[in-house]
């Protein structure tokens, strides 16, 4: 379970240096690409980081039969959440917000596509290859919600995978 986790977060920071090399944090002193999974950081988190792209996991994995196969696919739910702020020090103070909030859009659906990568064992320096790959689908459909000055934009995506066996 979570290599899927991993591998999928891993898929989008590597795609968005691609995308956006310049969409980066500073997280413990070390700069990054901006994406974040919430339950691999301190709660509560130090500070809320504008313009990137956090990933919420939830729920428990729902299992099926894969067409064609008895082995059972699973499939987990990704919530992406990012929120913009704006520029202060424009003419008309944080009114490129809608500007911000369509480049995340753009950047989020070039780093969503394509629907998958290979799956792979992080914990293991440097990275092994599972043998089976990730499948992700994401509709187009966000909730949009404004608190202030900040806009926040929810998605979610549905990522699918087989759980290796584990040797005894």
């Amino acid at each position: 379970m979570q290599a899927a986790k991993d591998s999928f977060f891993r898929a989008l920071q590597s795609r968005l240096t691609v995308v956006n090399p310049a969409r980066t944090i500073t997280m413990d002193g070390v700069v990054r690409p901006a994406v974040v999974v919430v339950e691999n950081e301190p709660y509560p988190p130090p500070k809320l980081f504008f313009n990137t792209f956090y990933v919420h996991w939830l729920g428990a994995p729902v299992v099926r039969e894969f067409f064609g196969t008895l082995a059972p696919r699973y499939s987990l739910t990704a919530q992406l959440e990012y929120f913009v702020q704006g520029t202060p020090s424009l003419q008309r103070p944080f009114a490129d917000r809608g500007r911000l909030l369509a480049q995340l859009d753009r950047e989020l659906v070039e780093i969503l596509f394509p629907g998958s990568t290979e799956k792979m064992d992080h914990s293991i320096v440097p990275p092994v290859p599972l043998g089976s790959c990730l499948l992700w689908r994401w509709t187009p459909s966000f909730q949009t919600f404004a608190d202030g000055g900040v806009l926040r934009r929810l998605t979610t995506v549905n990522v699918s995978f087989f759980l290796e066996a584990v040797p005894n």
